[in-house]
């Protein structure tokens, strides 16, 4: 056949009318309207024998073959293809033929084709690897040999590579064919792939890590592709398919699972599962099954029998990693078809755990209608008080169910039914404290709901309510109900979160606005919170740039007294402290009468002191270090106290960590020092020191250390809860650094310089300021990226923790809820 024309030769010989013409054609072949084009080209040519076209019929009939060989009409591509034969187009013609018949079945059909123009000699030597494969596919072994011998010529190298390989495969000796296979270059037949050849001989000799190898070398990927990565050739996806039986690899590490067009689809995913219950991961292979087209589950009926106890299993696994609509899902797709109470129980704690009441209450209807046919078909195994008790909850989840879908009346009726079965029963004493708590009735919700916990009411509704009544009437009493059965939900940290006074939390933001909002919601309205209401409501002006106002004496001094005068002296403690310290912190100082008031309190304390007063010496020792009077004043007075406590040590380390709520003061470090050489194995005594210097000084962080260590060793409770409350205030000061003015602003977002947060932040962290070429790369570094997919959602801006909420709040429970 002779060489055909360039494109741009063709084109520079076409007239206008051709190049009209062809233009016209080659619209027609972009809309794939083979047939119309065909039409046009032979009207056209009819008109003009003579034109000239850069495209011929027999090129059309190709592209119209391979069309048709896609929707797989092979008949109509066959046709197309002969078509374009006997108009002398060769190159690709020969494949596409040669596939459509073996589409249809017909490799003799196809063979005889390429010996035809092999002998001919109109087989383009690029198909002579097809013309091996046919021959290889119709076991004429004898003919390859004698072609390599006689006519080895006619085929390339890569051809005769093949061959070679494949003869040897044929015999049986795989090890022999990997080397002709590895030298192959180039496809054998358009369409090919080089590397099945040598992963598939590895894979017959049994080296089936070589053979993966390879496939994996093919992707340029060393580790197994992923989900998500591009469709592999079909051939390939077979082959890696087939190097998986062993169960040894996951197939998802090779193959796209859910790619619709991967071959043999189906087979792939029964083998995933079977690997995934292997490797004991029930869950993630239930989450195939339940996929599944029922086909499959008859296609492999040895599957079908592994879907109940493998729904069982995932369900568990599912609930163990914290994944309940998971496991709702497992066992709801088996529940009816294999009724089980236990499952059936299993399935209901999962739905409450998803909150999906319609569903729940739907099993609780099935439980209620098995365990009442159980009854009376096995009495002796059903007395009465068993019989009865068990409704009696069942009716009890009944009314969680109604309660969340609204039906309020159904819920009171399904809770009377459960009081008629067994009215001490702990969920139905719990059900009414509930209701009376609904109704406004806390009187009687609280010894019902104590009552029902008491009783072993595991219900964490029953729990918390108790813990919100009790929280705005007695915060003490909360702290007993959370020792008593905070266990059960698993609330066990009672006895070691931070309880900071509510008072203290206030003084302790440094900011007047913000302390102010905190005392106006702080609830209940302590003694305590009262004295600092009083002194807000006494202020004259607005809080300078210092954080200070004119204090009204006159009006604020006679309700402090009234409030000092309607508590005991124990209590006047506390109070007269507060009084103190919001005075020092918040007053303008030059004021008329300040100084005077302040040294009446502390002629009060004194007094309470002297009376030997619960906790005055404490407040004393305190309210004399703020004061930073002159050493040789504040030393007799300090020593008296010292000489007569318990523990000298512990009141002067209890008097320092208090005073150091309020910022450093250094006026006690004598006698720290001088009972730390007493006693220097006193933990409490060695965070006391600590804070007499910086707390990101080497002196701190030693004695910070080495009092920690000796309190968590010797598990001194008080100790430890010192340390605790250190944290808790040092976090507390570095927010306040870090936020500084923006604190005012977080009533209206708009107002907030996140840049200025974010400066006094990393200055914060660096312990000084950061040049601003440093806060620059940091900004470039992704710290506030810019572009929305690059946005973590775990992300923390602030490298330093926020002070956790103070002791007032009951800690609820994260779990869900159980029953």
């Amino acid at each position: 056949m002779g060489k055909r024309r360039g494109i741009r030769q063709q084109l520079s010989q076409l007239s206008a009318s051709d190049q009209a013409l062809d233009k016209q054609i080659k619209s027609l072949i972009a809309s794939k309207k083979y047939s119309t084009a065909i039409r046009k080209l032979q009207q056209g040519l009819k008109r003009n024998p003579e034109q000239k076209l850069s495209i011929s019929e027999a090129d059309i009939l190709l592209l119209q073959g391979k069309q048709d060989f896609e929707r797989q009409q092979y008949k109509s591509a066959e046709t197309a293809l002969r078509k374009a034969l006997e108009l002398g187009l060769y190159d690709d013609t020969y494949y596409w033929l040669g596939k459509c018949l073996l589409a249809q079945q017909q490799p003799a059909a196809a063979l005889e084709l390429y010996e035809s123009a092999f002998t001919q000699k109109t087989l383009p030597k690029a198909m002579g690897g097809g013309y091996f494969k046919l021959l290889i596919l119709n076991h004429q072994t004898d003919q390859v040999e004698r072609l390599i011998k006689s006519q080895a010529k006619r085929f390339s190298a890569d051809h005769l590579h093949w061959a070679k390989g494949a003869l040897a495969l044929k015999t049986n000796q795989p090890e022999a064919a990997v080397p002709h296979f590895k030298k192959i270059s180039a496809a054998v037949t358009p369409e090919d792939s080089l590397s099945v050849w040598p992963s598939y001989a590895h894979q017959c000799a049994g080296n089936l890590a070589e053979a993966r190898a390879i496939l994996r070398e093919s992707t340029g990927r060393k580790s197994p592709f992923r989900f998500g990565q591009r469709s592999y050739h079909p051939a390939v996806q077979k082959l890696m398919l087939s190097q998986t039986t062993d169960g040894e690899e996951d197939l998802s590490g090779f193959l796209d699972l859910r790619d619709p067009d991967l071959p043999s689809r189906e087979e792939a995913w029964v083998l995933e599962v079977l690997h995934l219950i292997q490797a004991s991961d029930f869950h993630e292979a239930a989450h195939y099954l339940v996929n599944f087209p029922s086909r499959v589950m008859t296609d492999y009926p040895d599957l079908k029998a592994l879907r109940l106890p493998l729904m069982r299993l995932a369900g568990v696994q599912a609930m163990e990693s914290a994944e309940p609509e998971c496991s709702a899902e497992f066992w709801g797709s088996i529940i009816d078809e294999d009724f089980e109470p236990n499952l059936a129980l299993n399935l209901h704690q999962a739905l409450a755990a998803i909150d999906e009441p319609a569903q729940s209450q739907r099993i609780v209807a099935k439980l209620l209608r098995w365990v009442k046919k159980e009854a009376q078909q096995q009495p002796q195994a059903w007395p009465e008080a068993r019989l009865n008790s068990t409704l009696a909850k069942l009716h009890c989840w009944e009314a969680d169910d109604q309660m969340s879908l609204g039906r309020y009346r159904d819920a009171e009726k399904s809770v009377q039914a459960a009081e008629k079965l067994a009215p001490t029963h702990p969920d139905v004493l719990g059900r009414k404290g509930l209701n009376a708590k609904a109704k406004g009735d806390e009187e009687t919700a609280i010894p019902l709901l104590k009552q029902a916990l008491a009783a072993g009411c595991e219900f964490d509704e029953v729990y918390a309510s108790l813990l919100k009544v009790l929280l705005d009437r007695d915060p003490e009493a909360v702290k007993s109900v959370r020792r008593q059965f905070g266990k059960t939900f698993g609330d066990t940290t009672v006895d070691t979160e931070v309880e900071i006074p509510d008072w203290v939390e206030a003084l302790s933001v440094d900011n007047y606005q913000v302390m102010a909002e905190f005392v106006a919601e702080a609830k209940p309205r302590s003694a305590t919170i009262q004295a600092l209401e009083i002194f807000l409501n006494a202020a004259d002006d607005e809080p300078s740039s210092g954080q200070k106002v004119t204090l009204n004496v006159e009006k604020a001094v006679p309700q402090w007294e009234k409030l000092l005068n309607d508590h005991s002296p124990d209590q006047q403690v506390e109070i007269i402290e507060a009084i103190y310290l919001i005075i020092q912190q918040y007053a303008k100082r030059n004021k008329k009468g300040i100084a005077a008031l302040q040294k009446s309190y502390l002629a009060k304390i004194a007094d309470l002191s002297a009376q030997r007063v619960p906790g005055a010496d404490l407040v004393h020792l305190v309210i004399l270090a703020v004061r930073s009077p002159s050493p040789t004043r504040t030393h007799p007075v300090v020593e008296s106290i010292l000489t007569r406590a318990a523990q000298p040590g512990n009141a002067i380390a209890k008097a320092q960590l208090e005073i150091r709520r309020f910022g450093p003061n250094p006026m006690l470090r004598f006698f720290i020092e001088d009972q730390l050489q007493q006693d220097p194995q006193n933990p409490l005594l060695l965070l006391a020191s600590a804070t007499l210097h910086d707390r990101r000084s080497r002196e701190y962080i030693t004695l910070y250390e080495q009092g920690f260590e000796l309190a968590r060793r010797l598990q001194d409770a008080e100790a430890l809860q010192a340390f605790r409350e250190e944290d808790w205030f040092v976090s507390q000061g570095m927010t306040n650094r870090a936020l500084g003015p923006q604190l005012n602003r977080f009533g209206d977002p708009s107002q907030i310089d996140l840049m200025d947060i974010f400066k006094r932040m990393a200055n914060e962290a660096f312990g000084g300021p950061v040049p601003p070429e440093v806060l620059a790369r940091m900004m470039g570094s992704g710290l506030f990226g810019d572009e929305e997919e690059d946005f973590d959602e775990t992300f923390n801006p602030f490298p330093f923790p926020f002070p956790p909420p103070g002791g007032r709040s009951g800690k609820k429970t994260g779990r869900k809820r159980s029953r």
